[in-house]
């Protein structure tokens, strides 16, 4: 007596291959039910790196700036970005929203503004997936001697507020009245 399999098979004799929707369905399922899981973590840590770059790019136009004014011999500003103006133009000195960018310039009238004739160095467009930067200045300044012109400053990157639930901690550039950038390591520049 002949032995039928109960695994269906297609003309010829051999069995079939492939998935049934049932089991396809089970499979996806899992797979959505784990990336849910995983997802908080991903938006922490994309948040945290979006954080670290934000501010390396900040340090970073406060070093060359401050290089730029050694090495030019005359003083150097960096000024937050004016939100959707014409390019380039600053929002001013008592202006601290930082988000919009920033513009690195030879202040040839030694007056920290952005005037006509004044080479610019470096724009750095607006952030992306940021909460924002608070500053204690809109601009700061370097003398040709590398010093900040300005007291003490400091700038406040907060993350974005997608990532509110399990937010990284903000990340705090100082510049001390040497003109060195620094992270703060507990969120004061003391």
């Amino acid at each position: 007596m002949p032995v039928r399999s109960l695994v269906p098979c297609r003309p010829g004799g051999r069995p079939a291959a492939g998935f049934t929707l049932i089991e396809l369905a089970i499979v996806l399922a899992i797979v959505a039910i784990l990336c849910r899981l995983a997802s908080p973590g991903l938006s922490r840590t994309a948040a945290t790196r979006a954080l670290a770059a934000q501010s390396s790019e900040f340090m970073s136009a406060l070093r060359f700036a401050r290089s730029e004014a050694l090495k030019r011999g005359m003083p150097v500003t960096v000024c937050a970005a004016a939100p959707g103006g014409p390019l380039p133009a600053c929002q001013g000195a008592r202006a601290a929203d930082w988000r919009s960018g920033w513009i690195v310039f030879a202040d040839s009238r030694r007056r920290g503004v952005l005037d006509d004739g004044d080479p610019v160095l470096r724009i750095q467009p607006p952030l992306g997936r940021t909460g924002g930067v608070a500053g204690t200045r809109g601009s700061i300044s370097f003398t040709a001697a590398g010093f900040s012109t300005d007291a003490s400053s400091h700038y406040l990157f907060s993350p974005p507020a997608e990532a509110a639930l399990d937010a990284p901690p903000p990340v705090m550039v100082c510049v001390s009245k040497q003109g060195r950038p620094r992270l703060a390591g507990r969120g004061d520049c003391d």
